[in-house]
């Protein structure tokens, strides 16, 4: 399978078969640190200006 940008796909096997089949049965996910962090700066920064929108 092709992807944009030169990427590929890597096989998944091991523990990391039993995490991802854990996060779909239960409902859950399965993120790093970085991309939590990167979401919670994403949603500050849009709490910040909805703020700002409802203060104007």
């Amino acid at each position: 399978m092709k992807y944009p940008m030169h990427t590929v796909s890597k096989p998944v096997s091991g523990s990391e078969v039993e995490k991802i089949a854990y996060a779909l049965k239960s409902g859950g996910y399965i993120a790093n640190e970085a991309a939590l962090a990167l979401a919670e700066r994403i949603v500050a920064r849009r709490r910040q200006k909805s703020a700002n929108v409802v203060q104007k």
